[in-house]
């Protein structure tokens, strides 16, 4: 699980800067990605040490929860668009897509490494 936290962590953490100047606008909102990434990192290191894992792990999905009911109602009411390649933000789109991808995945995998747990009990 630490893994794919850090996995996730840094495909976010790099997609606010390509959003940023892939847009060729100067919103700092194209950052919001990395903000989730650079916590899901933080998360990812705390949980290192085993004192502490289960709940650096809780805490990055709880981030990754928040983050994916954030995302959710731009993503769905642009990506029609988006698809239709008339999307008024475009970058913006996109970065929403990979981040909504990307903290759903993390999701799954943090859902599926709990219930093994429990099984191993």
């Amino acid at each position: 699980m630490q893994r794919s936290t850090y996995i996730s962590g840094i495909i976010l953490l790099i997609l606010g800067p390509i959003s940023y100047f892939g847009s060729g606008t100067n919103s700092l909102s194209a950052f919001i990605p990395s903000i989730f990434g650079l916590a899901l990192i933080i998360c990812g290191y705390i949980s290192n040490n085993e004192r502490f894992r289960q709940h650096a792990i809780h805490a990055a999905l709880t981030i990754a929860l928040v983050g994916i009911a954030g995302i959710a109602p731009m993503f769905f009411s642009d990506l029609p668009d988006f698809i239709k390649g008339e999307a008024e933000r475009p970058w913006a789109v996109f970065a929403s897509l990979v981040t909504f991808i990307t903290l759903s995945y993390f999701m799954y995998t943090g859902i599926q490494s709990f219930r093994t747990a429990r099984k191993n009990r």
